[in-house]
């Protein structure tokens, strides 16, 4: 997505009284436009962002370039003109040093035409801002606006207008100045962002000789709240900045979810349930998300909330895992809660190892150090009506289960807690599949029908790109970056932004920001497989897993949703890259995903299925993981009959089966066992897989780890001996087995007195478990 430009003009006619602010203060303009912390614009010309008493011809031919460039690179611009203006038969010029009056289209800027043919020629420019800030006679100020929207709408693009008019007498650059002043210092009452309508409203009090109008237009027709993505300056008042709100990833939700926002009783009810120490609130109704966004933004109803009154206020999208909830959780209350991270790290210093991979993500983060310190903490989650089934139930049992802490959960419908509050209307329930934890109907998002999880669809449709409502239908309520929809739908930046302004039943978050994201707010039929498949091709080409440390929009929405794109894009085999490729590394929460989706497969498909087979063997793999050894050596020595009734005998995934029993016989200190299924496993390999296989060489090491658990060092050091230059030449000096086999090799010749050290320790792939000397 495109820059932020600009370009401001400052010029005033020889033939009318000078005005003294100029050119300062269109110098003021273009410097807080131009500063990366408030306006965030580059200069739309490659030379200057100002132009200060231009001709006729240098105007038209500066605009002219700024529009051609900024279409060119999908940019948005902003063009600010301070100085003298003129209305003539309705037409308004902006004038230049030598217009002489009365003004026409060759010498002056016929500024409403000339915008709409330049709106007409330079289709991919992603939204137009004009600052007007003119002195003129002959129009009054909303007959102007009405001018604009007729002139201007025609050319279908979308754009706002914010001016403030003087007649000649009270001509002071008002506008200009005070503009500058409230971007510079913020705005205190004012959210993450400062838009149009809200300087609209400061101005009007600011300079009360003049009469500010603002305008905005969607493409299609006139919008009376303008477009959230062409924002003026980021806010940087105090007040905001200071706010939790402020810090709160979901800071544009509260900023709408407060603007204009009148306290209901319902607010007093609730503050005074916290003051008075009930534990376990839950909010429902139609305003409930409202009611949540004002306890992270005490100062919008500062007789009710005390300030600092809430430790946490998380708000929850269907991209969110149980896992990011935690983490966001946690790193709120390190900030608020003194000494709960020094809680968190002594928590996890004394867990021992066996409680620590057992512990999820919730009980890592949250539960754990504030069971443990016995600190307090107040914490409010919105939207987890929005998660699927499954981790709505854990989520919301993790919260009521908090010790020493207070809880207010929004919710569609009320469950159990100590006090109910009703605000707005009874919301009506999603069609949402029941079925056990784990069962595959769990994972269904909101906006799909429960008989979608039979199967997956089968037919991808055609190859040309899918329609961009299309795709949102298929991204649900999951809120997905406009970067995706763009890259999937094949459309310019400012088409997927203009159709996505004209829809009723879309949130943006991040607006026109490179972080922007859409959601589906209301029911929508679910999206084609063609739609699907679409997407999922687009995350492997925006966010790759290699990049996942990066954090960014798409990476975010990848690890929630690539899996299930390609699941209902019939790509079942990429469903289980996908998952490998974007596990947890909190064993606890891969062994979560996994259970969720091994029996999603198994129901759809059938347990006999290549692809069921082999995700609930990396099930099984996650239970090792967790501690459950015993289970999982039973469930796998029930797993290899089918997979070997079911799958040709040379298939390499009978043999990670085969592995993953061997290893378990001797970790479960059944030795004998373990070394003869191994020597078993060896014999066959060598012979249907070839003496070189991965799987082959894996049980090689995992034979000589049996042979030492036997209590013959010697011999086991001795087959570590002769397989590490075959792993190594077949496999890689760098791959695991080469590696452990090494580390086997130096314990049982007394190289090493004690057994590998962590920083050897690899993570295992979710297909085997490792043998006992890799960790």
């Amino acid at each position: 997505m495109g820059e932020r430009r600009a370009l401001v003009i400052a010029s005033q006619c020889e033939g009318l009284n000078l005005l003294s602010f100029l050119p300062n203060a269109a110098r003021d303009v273009a410097e807080v436009l131009l500063d990366p912390s408030i306006g965030g614009c580059v200069p739309a010309l490659p030379d200057t962002p100002l132009l200060v008493d231009p001709t006729a011809a240098e105007l038209d031919s500066a605009v002219t370039s700024a529009f051609e460039r900024a279409s060119e690179d999908e940019a948005t611009l902003f063009i600010a003109l301070v100085g003298h203006g003129e209305y003539t038969f309705d037409d308004f010029y902006f004038l230049v040093k030598d217009t002489p009056l009365p003004p026409n289209s060759r010498t002056a800027f016929l500024l409403a035409q000339r915008i709409r043919e330049l709106l007409g020629q330079h289709s991919l420019l992603d939204g137009l801002v004009l600052l007007l800030d003119t002195c003129h006679a002959g129009i009054a100020a909303q007959q102007a606006g009405d001018r604009w929207i007729q002139i201007v709408g025609q050319a279908g693009r979308r754009f706002e207008v914010l001016t403030a008019s003087d007649d000649r007498a009270a001509a002071n650059g008002c506008f200009s100045k005070q503009l500058v002043n409230i971007m510079r210092s913020g705005h205190a009452e004012l959210g993450a962002r400062l838009r149009c309508p809200d300087m609209k409203v400061a101005l009007s009090g600011l300079c009360p000789s003049q009469t500010a109008v603002h305008l905005a237009f969607d493409g299609r027709r006139e919008i009376t709240a303008g477009d959230e993505g062409l924002w003026l300056a980021r806010n940087t008042s105090d007040a905001w900045r200071s706010s939790q709100a402020a810090d709160n990833p979901a800071a544009d939700l509260i900023d709408t979810l407060t603007r204009d926002y009148v306290p209901p009783q319902q607010l007093q009810t609730l503050v005074g349930h916290l003051l008075m120490g009930t534990r376990t609130i839950t909010v429902a109704g139609s305003d409930k998300s409202s009611l949540i966004a004002a306890l992270a933004r005490p100062s919008v109803a500062r007789a009710v909330i005390p300030p600092q009154l809430m430790d946490a206020v998380v708000f929850v999208s269907a991209t969110d895992t149980v896992e990011r909830i935690a983490t966001e959780l946690a790193r709120q209350l390190s900030k608020n809660v003194p000494g709960f991270a020094d809680a968190a790290r002594t928590f996890e210093s004394s867990a021992d190892e066996a409680s620590w991979n057992l512990a999820d993500a919730f009980e890592r983060a949250v539960a754990g150090p504030l069971r443990d310190s016995q600190l307090k903490a107040r914490i409010a989650v919105d939207g987890v009506d929005d998660l699927p089934t499954v981790s709505r139930d854990r989520l919301v049992h993790a919260l009521l289960a908090l010790e020493n802490a207070q809880i207010v959960l929004a919710v569609g419908s009320p469950i159990t807690a100590e006090a109910q509050i009703w605000v707005g209307a009874p919301i009506k329930p999603d069609v949402r599949p029941t079925g056990d934890p784990g069962g595959t109907k769990s994972w269904i998002p909101p906006n799909e029908e429960p008989d979608e999880v039979e199967a997956p669809p089968t037919d991808i449709g055609p190859i040309s790109p899918p329609e961009l409502m299309d795709l949102v239908r298929a991204c649900g309520k999951a809120p997905v970056p406009t970067s995706v929809l763009i890259e999937a739908s094949g459309l310019p930046v400012s088409a997927v932004r203009d159709f996505v302004l004209q829809q009723n039943n879309m949130r943006r978050l991040d607006a026109g920001t490179s972080r922007e994201t859409v959601a589906i707010t209301g029911s929508l039929p679910p999206g084609s497989t063609q739609a699907h498949s679409a997407i999922a091709d687009t995350l492997i080409r925006l966010a790759p897993p290699t990049n996942r440390a990066s954090g960014s929009p798409e990476q975010v929405y990848a690890d929630a949703m690539a899996a299930v794109h390609l699941w209902h894009a019939n790509r079942v085999i990429e469903v289980l890259q996908c998952l490998e490729q974007r596990g947890s590394k909190v064993p606890a929460e891969n062994h979560a995903m996994w259970e969720l989706w091994s029996s999603r497969i198994a129901t759809a498909i059938g347990t006999h299925a290549k692809v069921a087979i082999i995700a609930q063997a990396r099930y099984l793999t996650s239970k090792v993981k967790i501690g459950d050894a015993v289970t999982a050596l039973s469930s796998f020595e029930t797993l290899l009959p089918t997979a070997e009734k079911s799958l040709s005998a040379d298939d390499p995934e009978i043999f990670s089966i085969r592995n993953n029993i061997g290893y378990l016989l001797f970790e479960l200190d059944r030795p004998t066992e373990s070394e003869a299924h191994l020597r078993m496993v060896i014999d066959q390999a060598t012979r249907l897989l070839g003496p070189h296989h991965p799987e082959t060489l894996h049980a090689r090491h995992l034979h000589a780890v049996a042979t030492g658990k036997l209590g013959d060092g010697t011999e086991s050091a001795r087959l570590s001996l002769e397989l590490i230059p075959v792993a190594e030449a077949a496999l890689g000096p760098d791959n695991e087995v080469t590696i452990n086999s090494r580390l086997n090799y130096d314990f049982y010749t007394s190289e090493s007195a004690y057994p590998p050290p962590d920083v050897f320790r690899q993570p295992t792939p979710t297909h085997r478990v490792r043998g006992r000397a890799e960790g």
